[in-house]
């Protein structure tokens, strides 16, 4: 990463995360005002949030490294959501961890909550993503900018590559294996969800609601 420093790399994410913040509540106002939903946007950022740290919880692990620097960066998006809190909630508090217990998990049960994330997320991710893809998929106009179905998902997840990059690279010894375990995770809880609602035009057929 040339002569980038620790805090360029927290500057490069944070700057990352008010952007995809920014545009997932300009694409929620859209679609309240348009289908009159009483959705709450604050949901929807918790939701972003919660997906978030389990992209960035698989690029963590994929070294075998769960630092302290790697931890307190996850911490840095659990404002609004927190994927340890919703885990803990979905197992009826079987599974209450904390970012210290997970770090010092053998590596083959780290491997195996990455590998089960997906499943324990869907129905989240599906809520999260539902919204957004109306917008992205019934709107040819943004502002004054034009837009083609995809444009939306294309700005969240460069976001997010963004974002989670700059934890790969944040103790300054970055991996291909990192980057990779990132780019995964992020299309398997948003991107396979998103471009299957995209295609065909599902959502204006009524499927995906509710």
């Amino acid at each position: 990463m040339g002569d980038l420093t620790r805090q360029d790399m927290l500057d490069m994410a944070a700057t990352a995360y008010e952007h995809a913040i920014s545009t997932i509540y300009a694409m929620d106002g859209i679609f309240k005002k348009v289908t009159g939903a009483d959705y709450d946007s604050a949901l929807t950022i918790a939701q972003f949030d919660t997906i978030l740290q389990g992209v960035l919880l698989s690029v963590a692990c994929a070294d075998g490294n769960f630092d302290p620097l790697e931890q307190e960066f996850i911490r840095a998006f659990t404002t609004h959501g927190d994927l340890l809190d919703f885990i803990r909630g979905d197992s009826d508090g079987q599974v209450d961890l904390t970012w210290e217990e997970v770090a010092d998990l053998p590596q083959e049960l780290k491997d195996k909550l990455i590998e089960i994330l997906p499943g324990i997320l869907d129905d989240q991710c599906r809520s999260f993503i539902v919204p957004l893809t109306t917008v992205d998929v019934s709107y040819s106009k943004y502002g004054n900018v034009e837009t083609t179905p995809g444009d939306f998902l294309k700005s969240i997840e460069q976001d997010m590559i963004k974002i989670a990059g700059s934890l790969a690279f944040v103790d300054l010894e970055g991996t291909d294996d990192e980057m990779s375990a990132g780019v995964k995770m992020i299309f398997e809880l948003e991107g396979k969800h998103w471009r299957y609602l995209l295609s065909d035009n599902k959502l204006g057929s009524g499927e995906g609601n509710g």
